[in-house]
């Protein structure tokens, strides 16, 4: 946890922009796997869906990421399956870093089969312009979370604009800063500099990069040079790989800021012969620890549909040179394949969100999951999925 603490400076450090010359996107426990049951003892998520309007058994007549300003009543709908009795479900809704709502029920019977349980926001007072998240706990453990916008909100607690600039060197309490959207071939540090945060800014704050559209890593904040700058770096001894990069910047799951930049020259080339990298663990889950990947429950090997899921991977001396990837197949037929290269950890969890759609049928369709390091077969996993 990040705590930000502020002075009593009021001046913000200035930025000059210079462009430099150019120079070239988760049943049994945890182990075995062989495990034959069918259902996992706990409570099963499959979906959250955010609707201004429910039917009578709770079904949402809608599905929103906005809601117009004046918006009277908001739901945050989910559908279980095979609910034991006495489970307690909990809707935390937040803006910023701040708890504005608690939605809380409580299973007394039993739920067999697949349902749909809606937690109504508990306010008549409409909601202000901006953005908020929602996030769902059952039995105290945190699952998933939702990020929708109200009117035409500026997406900040403090309904200011969040700017998110690039540079090369650590700021420093009024020292210039040097912008640049284009860093040369070569790169080996880009540093994320917050320069304007709310002011009501508490809660822990943490960047997600991608490049080309592949999650790269995710960082937390820098320590603390000043009450109105906050930083993210990412750096390493081997050059950054060229590409188009996207930075996020969350408050808990709140995201408050995100930019892009460009680093220059040609992708190198993935050298297996060279790596000492592992996959020590593969495991199907349905949540993650935000900012960290680390898997949250019992590995999942049935689901309902649709769902979202994550793999999550245990990486040993990963190198920017070594490229995973993981394949999905759904009835023997590859329908998705997401590489990973570019990356340098020691020893780390990495996990990949995949979005499962809904299935028809009666018989549950078999999908699986094949992990490839540098080209070769690591780690399989089967799952069947129930419509």
């Amino acid at each position: 946890m990040v705590i930000v603490l502020f002075g009593c400076s009021t001046v913000q450090s200035p930025v000059e922009r210079v462009t430099p010359t150019p120079t070239a996107l988760p049943v049994s426990v945890l182990t075995p796997d062989t495990n034959d049951v069918r259902y996992r003892p706990e409570p099963i998520i499959g979906q959250l869906v955010l609707a201004t309007q429910i039917a009578q058994d709770g079904t949402p007549s809608d599905e929103r990421t906005s809601v117009p300003a004046g918006t009277q009543q908001l739901y945050l709908v989910v559908r279980v399956t095979d609910l034991p009795a006495g489970t307690r479900l909990a809707a935390v809704w937040i803006r910023g870093t701040n708890e504005i709502g608690r939605s809380e029920r409580q299973i007394a019977d039993a739920l067999q089969g697949s349902h749909w349980i809606a937690l109504a926001f508990p306010s008549d007072v409409p909601l202000a312009n901006g953005e908020y998240a929602v996030r769902l706990s059952v039995d105290d453990r945190f699952v998933d979370s939702l990020v929708f916008s109200v009117g035409q909100g500026s997406g900040t607690t403090s309904g200011q604009q969040t700017t998110l600039i690039f540079t090369d060197a650590p700021p420093g309490d009024g020292d210039q800063i040097r912008a640049f959207d284009v860093f040369p071939e070569g790169t080996t540090r880009v540093i994320a500099v917050l320069v304007d945060p709310p002011l009501d800014l508490q809660g822990n704050l943490w960047s997600r990069w991608t490049i080309d559209g592949q999650v790269l890593t995710e960082r937390g904040a820098d320590d603390l040079r000043s009450p109105f700058i906050r930083a993210f770096t990412l750096e390493r001894e081997e050059p950054l790989p060229a590409g188009t990069y996207t930075v996020e910047v969350f408050a808990e799951q709140q995201l408050i800021a995100h930019g892009t930049f460009r680093i220059t020259g040609a992708t190198p080339t993935p050298t297996p012969s060279a790596t000492t990298a592992r996959i020590v663990d593969v495991r199907l889950v349905r949540a993650v620890q935000p900012g960290t990947g680390v898997p949250v429950g019992a590995a999942v090997q049935e689901i309902q549909s649709p769902a979202r899921i994550y793999v999550a991977l245990f990486v040993e001396n990963l190198q920017a040179n070594d490229l995973v990837e993981v394949v999905w197949q759904r009835a023997g037929t590859e329908i998705d394949r997401q590489p990973l290269s570019g990356l340098t950890l020691s020893s780390s969890w990495i996990a990949l969100p995949v979005d499962l759609p809904a299935e028809t049928g009666a018989a549950p369709i078999p999908y699986s999951v094949t992990v490839l390091l540098n080209g070769e077969v690591v780690a399989q996993r089967s799952l069947l999925v129930v419509p």
